[in-house]
């Protein structure tokens, strides 16, 4: 858990402020560098968990929850540069790109709500073991549920969510074009940290979908230019993510908690197929640890999809303020 930060950015719109070009240019500066270094300082929190030799991750509910707080703060600090820069170019940027990030809460919102779903399988399928019943008929019903979430734990791809890796990729692809070349000091600074945004969804949103997903399909490979003041940080994450999607001892799933779901599954089905079933003490003990990993994944599940449901709330309510503001103004514009 992060302590709260809230960044001060330097106003340029007090009129004892405005001197002459450069000292405006030095002040966009200050405030570019502030946002950078605030990402910086969350980021090499990230980066205190991972190890360096090579660079590698465990990829479990607790680390995807810190990236996607990671996520929401870096939106809030872009939300809250753009808005003391007031400048009306700001909005189309943050809108364009915006609109990616909210499909993109949307899909991984649905993969949550998927995997709530398959863990009601394995509820069952532990709920009639705990009976202590030897009825046979309850006993295959059992092992019919925990087949059921091996067989089908990916679902069908044939749904709302088949064109996730379009997405993913699309909006990586986007952000090739680094913002560099003549422009005013104030566009510099707004497209810098609509870029930074876009970088850190890139991350973050393939890791989270691919994790959830079951599938490395939807890594994708994103570096931070050398000219941000946290790209080694950033970098060094992304590196240990991809290692982790690459490693040759992979195991089936890249998040932990379903891998030991998988793992009490094998056990338990084990035992059913075995006849030790009706041996109650070990039945009654991988019934108990395959009860506690998914309840593990239960309450990872609802602690990712919390933090999800910030960032999509943050971003609704600023894009509703950005499209009232431009309302407004063309309202004016209309009156004169």
């Amino acid at each position: 858990m992060f302590l709260t930060e809230t960044s001060n950015f330097p106003s340029f719109f007090d009129p004892f402020n405005r001197k002459n070009k450069k000292d405006v240019a030095k002040k966009f500066d200050l405030i570019s560098n502030s946002f950078d270094e605030s990402l910086l300082r969350r980021l090499k929190t990230l980066t205190n968990s991972l190890s360096s030799s090579p660079p590698s991750v465990a990829i479990n509910f607790s680390w995807l929850s810190s990236v996607v707080d990671f996520l929401s703060f870096a939106h809030n600090e872009a939300i809250t540069l753009l808005s003391t820069l007031k400048l009306d170019s700001s909005l189309n940027f943050y809108l364009d790109n915006s609109v990616k990030l909210l499909d993109l809460c949307n899909s991984i919102s649905s993969e949550i709500e998927r995997l709530r779903h398959r863990r009601l399988v394995i509820s069952f399928a532990y709920h009639v073991l705990n009976d202590n019943s030897e009825d046979p008929e309850k006993l295959r019903r059992a092992r019919a549920s925990l087949s059921d979430w091996v067989t089908n734990f990916k679902g069908s791809r044939l749904d709302s969510n088949n064109n996730l890796e379009d997405l993913v990729r699309d909006l990586a692809l986007r952000l090739k074009e680094v913002p560099r070349g003549k422009m005013s000091a104030d566009v510099r600074v707004v497209r810098r940290t609509i870029y930074a945004v876009g970088l850190a969804t890139a991350l973050v949103a393939g890791v989270v979908l691919a994790a959830l997903r079951g599938s490395t399909g939807l890594g994708v490979a994103v570096r931070a230019p050398p000219e941000f003041l946290w790209a080694d940080s950033f970098n060094f994450i992304s590196a240990a993510i991809s290692a982790e999607w690459t490693r040759p001892e992979k195991k089936r799933h890249l998040l932990k908690e379903l891998d030991d779901v998988d793992v009490r599954i094998k056990e338990l089905s084990a035992v059913l197929d075995d006849g030790s079933g009706k041996n109650g003490e070990r039945l009654n003990g991988v019934v108990r640890e395959l009860e506690r990993v998914t309840e593990t994944l239960g309450g990872g599940l609802e602690r990712l999809s919390n933090g999800v449901n910030e960032v999509f709330n943050t971003v609704l309510s600023t894009r509703k303020g950005m499209l009232e503001t431009m309302r407004v103004g063309q309202q004016k514009a209309q009156t004169k």
